[in-house]
């Protein structure tokens, strides 16, 4: 071939691929054996020359197609201008700009003056107005008088105002629970015996026009924590469900099922007067599936987090009738595991009534939660709409659903769900979401293999075997690198005091967290640029490729649903290249690059979406996820992969670019300005006191007083201070520097196994497993104007080994003063075999001195009887005493007399920006 046809075919190949480079390379050996003529390379000479072939298929040997055009730049290959990186960049704000618009876009909500022209429509102001009178209210602890009488009386009016004023066709019943009861409560990683007395329900019953005997539930609870009104947690569902109740019961048209609407008065101590009300109250039997509405943030869209168990109609119906759906199986995975610092009555309805349901929760702003900040100022009004729009036609929907009434004939299966940008609510079922993940590990597997195929019918044993391991590798490596990467900057800005510096402004965890790992997938294919042609960039891809389909496998294989997410990564890109393979568009780089690229989007939108929602989700959680877990590593961990989901099929391009190392310097050197700036400016100060976008600090602070006990029931020691709960990472030392006395506390440490709970009044389980990082400053006692007690009531032999202990506490408002809110912990050295609980005798998990222990959580509505409990113990014949130890904790939540002046001066001392929940407390324990 004379130097003309040789300038002829290299510009028709100025374009190709490097598949059809290949295939171009075989075809043009095809035509030379057909001839009989060869190609021959004189590398000293840089001459040409013809050769009648000999007849073997084989390229001669002095020929070498891997080392030529594989291994070797070659400079017909397009370069792609390095401004072409801030073109993708630009684009992916704009994706991100878009992404943010509708995770954060809420319905315009409807005003009073709608209510002639939508009499049929849910109205935001309307349940606005009930949410103002809940919150202006306060705070509303169980067994507070805001609580029991105050939101008691406000909920009864509007309740009485709406069946006064319902449609002559609507029956609507209303009935007020007063439930006393005990179950065990099986927190992670340790469980109480949660006793109630005297919770308070009100219970709304809008009847069919059929007289059914099926009922669906939707519930709320109108009490709070302590320092919060609870506007979002969770008195904005309050309101809702008092609006949805309003349009129902004017409506001329009656629905085919009961409806239930709960308002509950005991959750947040924890999980109360839903038990009472699914194991006691006399339309509790009807329920045959339920609604809660929950917060663990304020504002934003309501999200389905949580479904089931099985019945796959209850999400099928949510997508049917719902007008802003919005939900992830993804979340409901993350929740059932435990990662997230909290829990709802889905799981009493669930597990005490078998019923199934759906849960939801308001998410955003999670700085707020459980924080005075939870007030009306944070809920936007297109909040209400919104969240009301959903309850009332997925209410409509359900309670006219023929399944309802049998719904146990379609309870098998479970479903993967997530919505599209709040747009619409895709879901099928676990076996078809098994299909079509197997259908693209499939697919995936064939379009690499036709690569393969393709690759190897070019080049020798040794160079396709060197050019897979660099397709897969570097890709592989660059993963490894990212999250030691992340890990690294962890560390460092832990070790530099800076931990949480995202906290206030999550925006920097882009150049904290996301930068290293572009980084560290952009290094390792520049650093083998020399070793592999540019127009082999695909076989990065391929590689990414392979790795994604490993990783979906894997998620079949364990049966996790939210492995779809590893589907959408996959799919795009492997139809584009499928598709591209059977077009003649595909010896075109151009063309091929353009529909690459554009095939990874739809992906990429959806996963920043999702990681908005995530960010704004898990930022706020690591303020109260407590001192011993570190959330840098949390979020970079994190961070590497959601960048990894959003970057991995695009970063190995960064080969095609004329000037690829300037990306990569600049991304280092935002990096390093970032980490510069959060370690030496303020710019790292994680937390704020602006009243329009708080982030606070969470600290809990319990003046207690300890008093232990001998056999003899005579006093052996007693201490008085300040218990620090520290509540994230950066505590007490966020605060040591303003306050003496918090520089100068104690760890509680190795005290926690000296007695009985270390002395301390929990007011929680999950508080153990942080015991030995809270602090300890002496103080002068609380004052309590009526003390809580244990008194020993009586003593009976029941058999020659057990013996009954009959205890009386007191711990109500009657006869017997105390707090409302009380724990009692055992630690028997000898057998417990029975005792007065509704439940069956569960150890709590924790070991004291090597002995079981029992934690029972007690809090009180309105007053009640005394609390008396008996406890069996066993023994062997012939011992002199039965030996146990217990411990009674008292919880002055609401009692403001017991706030010493001493105290009230020490938490002023506080900055604004540190949100302080604080009471008296009460430790004494006595050995029997």
């Amino acid at each position: 071939m004379g130097k003309e046809g040789r300038g002829d075919m290299c510009n028709n190949n100025n374009d190709y691929d490097d598949h059809d480079d290949v295939m171009e390379f075989g075809k043009v050996l095809k035509q030379a054996m057909a001839s009989k003529i060869g190609h021959v390379r004189n590398e000293h000479k840089n001459i040409r020359q013809r050769l009648r072939n000999d007849g073997n298929e084989d390229p001669p040997e002095t020929y070498q197609p891997e080392q030529n055009r594989y291994l070797k730049h070659n400079s017909n290959i397009i370069s792609l201008p390095t401004y072409v990186a801030l073109v993708l960049l630009f684009i992916g704000l704009l994706l991100f700009g878009l992404a943010y618009v509708l995770h954060y876009r809420l319905p315009a909500p409807l005003s009073i003056k709608d209510i002639g022209s939508l009499p049929d429509q849910f109205i935001a102001e309307r349940a606005l107005n009930h949410l103002r009178h809940l919150t202006n209210i306060g705070s509303k602890p169980v067994g507070s008088y805001e609580n029991e009488v105050l939101a008691v009386e406000f909920l009864t009016r509007e309740i009485s105002f709406i069946m006064q004023r319902a449609n002559p066709a609507q029956k609507v019943s209303f009935d007020i629970q007063k439930c006393t009861g005990s179950y065990f409560l099986d927190f992670k990683p340790y469980g109480i015996m949660n006793y109630y007395s005297q919770v308070q329900n009100l219970v709304v019953k809008l009847l069919s026009s059929t007289n059914s005997s099926s009922s669906l539930l939707i519930n709320c609870h109108f009490d709070s924590v302590p320092t919060s009104p609870g506007g979002s947690d969770d008195g904005l569902n309050c309101a809702v469900m008092l609006e949805v109740l309003e349009v129902l019961s004017r409506s001329e048209t009656s629905l085919k099922h009961n409806v239930i609407f709960l308002f509950n008065g005991a959750e947040e101590s924890p999980l109360q007067a839903s038990h009472g009300f699914i194991t006691q109250h006399k339309w509790a039997h009807e329920v045959k599936a339920f609604i809660n509405l929950e917060a663990c943030g304020a504002g934003g869209r309501e999200v389905l987090f949580q479904t089931g168990p099985n019945n796959p109609w209850l999400i099928q119906m949510y997508g049917e009738s719902v007008p802003h759906p919005h939900g992830q199986v993804v979340a409901e995975d993350i929740f059932q595991n435990g990662l997230i610092p909290s829990d709802t009555d889905f799981r009493i309805f669930r597990d005490f009534g078998n019923v199934p349901g759906l849960d939801f929760a308001h998410a955003m702003n999670g700085y707020v939660y459980h924080t005075s900040y939870d007030n009306l100022d944070a809920i936007p009004t297109g909040t209400l709409q919104h969240t009301g729009d959903n309850l009332l036609a997925l209410t409509k929907h359900l309670a006219s659903s023929d399944v309802l009434s049998n719904s146990q004939e379609h309870a098998a299966g479970r479903t993967v769900y997530f919505d599209v940008l709040g747009l619409y609510m895709i879901r099928y079922s676990e076996t078809t979401g098994v299909i079509l993940n197997m259908f693209t590990v499939a697919l995936s597997a064939y379009t690499i293999t036709k690569n393969i195929v393709i690759i190897k019918s070019g080049l020798s044993r040794v160079g396709y075997l060197k050019l897979l391991l660099l397709g897969c590798g570097i890709p592989a490596v660059g993963w490894l690198l990212s999250f030691i990467s992340v890990l690294l900057v962890a560390v460092i800005l832990d070790v530099f005091n800076s931990s949480m510096s995202w906290f206030r402004r999550p925006g920097l965890i882009f150049t904290l967290y996301y930068c290293p790992v572009l980084i560290s997938n952009m290094v390792f294919p520049l650093l083998f640029q020399n070793f592999i042609n540019k127009q082999a960039s695909w076989l990065y891809v391929n590689g990414v490729q392979c790795l994604w389909t490993v990783l979906l496998l894997a998620g079949i294989i364990s049966g996790i649903r939210s492995a779809f997410i590893f589907m959408l990564i996959l799919l795009f890109p492997t139809l584009a290249s499928f598709i591209l393979s059977l077009s003649h568009w595909r010896n075109n780089l151009r063309v091929w690059l353009t529909v690459y690229v554009a095939s990874t989007l739809p992906s990429f939108v959806f996963v920043l979406y999702s990681s908005i929602m995530a960010f704004g989700l898990f930022v706020p959680i690591t303020g109260r996820i407590g001192p011993d877990k570190n959330p840098e590593l949390i979020i970079g961990i994190f961070s590497a992969l959601l960048c990894l989901l959003l970057i991995s099929y695009v970063t190995p391009l960064i080969i095609l670019l004329k000037k690829p190392w300037r990306v990569v310097a600049s991304a280092s050197g935002l990096h390093l300005l970032t980490v510069l700036a959060v370690t030496l400016t303020p710019l790292g100060f994680p937390y704020s006191a602006n009243p329009s976008a708080p982030s606070p600090q969470r600290i809990h602070i319990l003046h207690t007083e300890q008093i232990f006990h001998d056999l003899l029931g005579h006093v052996r020691s007693e201490n008085s201070g300040y218990w620090l709960v520290n509540m994230d990472h950066n505590s007490p030392g966020s605060v040591q520097a303003l306050i003496p006395e918090v520089a100068s506390a104690q760890p509680v440490g190795s005290t926690c196994e000296k007695e009985l709970f270390g002395g301390l009044p929990l007011f929680s389980p999950r508080v153990i497993q942080i015991c030995e990082h809270t602090h300890w400053i002496p103080a002068p006692p609380p004052v309590f104007h009526h003390p809580t007690n244990l008194e020993l009531m009586s003593q009976q032999n029941i058999s020659q080994t057990t013996t009954r202990l009959t205890f009386r506490v007191r711990g109500n408002l009657n006869s017997f003063t105390g707090p409302d809110r009380m724990g009692i912990v055992l630690a028997p050295s000898v057998k417990l075999t029975n005792w007065n609980f509704d439940a069956e005798l569960f150890e709590s998990g924790y070991k004291w001195q090597n002995k079981p222990t029992y934690f029972i959580s007690y809090a009180q509505g309105l007053t009640g009887a005394p609390f008396e409990f008996w406890i069996d113990v066993e023994a062997a014949a012939g011992l002199p005493a039965v030996h146990l130890d217990i411990a009674v904790v008292g919880h002055y939540v609401n009692s403001r007399e017991s706030m010493s002046e001493e105290f009230k001066k020490f938490l002023s001392k506080y900055p604004d920006w540190a949100h302080v929940t604080a009471w008296a407390s009460t430790f004494k324990a006595w050995k029997f």
